[in-house]
């Protein structure tokens, strides 16, 4: 009688770490490839938060450490007391949001090196149940020039509007955003904080497959119905105009030629806007493709 030899099915936990995980889900391979993407370019990006911030904090010598984060404990940390959460809107290379978030020792540090270069005694988490304004502003210019660094850095041109406080402290969509630790490394110290960017910084959205209309059965659901918008101008401004807006000056838009009509951040049509006895319209002219993305 012949025994043959039966092949195991399941790994021996020692031998577990020497196997590449498959990402199951879309969304999984997605957030897995941004990863990959964005892991190559940690130490070029931790250069760039490091110049800039050190724009902000003068007289300190320092230096930036940026890894991925693993594992799924930061939902825990943030719900714990003491933490403060920011958010970023960013308009590079989709409108979007990022976010920051450190404790409140954190908080004190920060404050401390932007406003005397030294590390004061730490108050007790306990003895401190809200941030100063001060403190909050710190943090959400740090947010802010970090994000903009790493926008330069990937798409040469930045556009991160100040960060605000989130009340309600939950960890960002999993698989939709990237976290990363950043450390800000000093002497004798370290001060921590996390920051979530959007997949779209690592995976852009002209690298994936075009839309091809014809290839897309409708027939099934015409009646499902979908949330698009229209581009019709896109316009940065300086927070100065932004003021003299809010006390009722005029910002000059001037509309594209051909205007884009958008489904979930993705760019299908370019088209035309008329006007029409019952208001505006909108008339296709062109199907997106890489080429017209590009």
């Amino acid at each position: 009688m012949n025994k043959h030899k039966k092949t195991g099915v399941i790994i021996a936990a020692d031998a577990a770490g020497r196997y590449q995980p498959f990402a199951l889900t879309l969304d999984q391979r997605r957030f897995s490839q941004a990863s990959m993407a964005a892991k190559q370019h940690l130490p070029e990006l931790a250069q760039a938060v490091e110049t800039e911030l050190s724009r902000l904090l003068t007289d300190v010598e320092f230096s930036i450490e940026l890894s991925l984060c693993q594992g799924t404990g930061l939902d825990s940390w943030l719900a714990e007391p003491g933490r403060l959460l920011l958010q970023c809107p960013v308009l590079v290379p989709t409108d979007s949001y990022c976010y920051m978030a450190l404790d409140y020792t954190g908080v004190h540090h920060l404050a401390d090196l932007s406003l005397g270069g030294q590390l004061s005694k730490v108050v007790a988490l306990e003895e401190k149940t809200e941030l100063s304004a001060s403190e909050l502003r710190i943090c959400s210019r740090i947010a802010q020039r970090q994000l903009q660094a790493i926008q330069q850095f990937l798409f040469k041109e930045q556009s991160a509007l100040p960060a605000t406080a989130v009340k309600q402290q939950l960890e960002p969509a999993r698989f939709q955003y990237l976290p990363l630790k950043v450390r800000l490394l000093l002497d004798a110290e370290a001060i921590s904080w996390f920051v979530w960017l959007p997949l779209a910084f690592f995976s852009a959205v002209s690298e994936e497959s075009p839309v091809s209309v014809s290839a897309v059965d409708m027939s099934p659901w015409p009646q499902v119905p979908v949330q698009c918008r229209v581009e019709m101008a896109r316009k940065k401004v300086s927070l100065q105009q932004l003021q003299q807006g809010l006390k009722g000056e005029i910002l000059p838009i001037e509309l594209h030629s051909d205007m884009s009509f958008m489904l979930n951040n993705r760019t299908l049509f370019s088209g035309k806007v008329a006007e029409d006895a019952n208001g505006l319209v909108f008339q296709i002219t062109d199907i997106a493709t890489k080429e017209t993305l590009a």
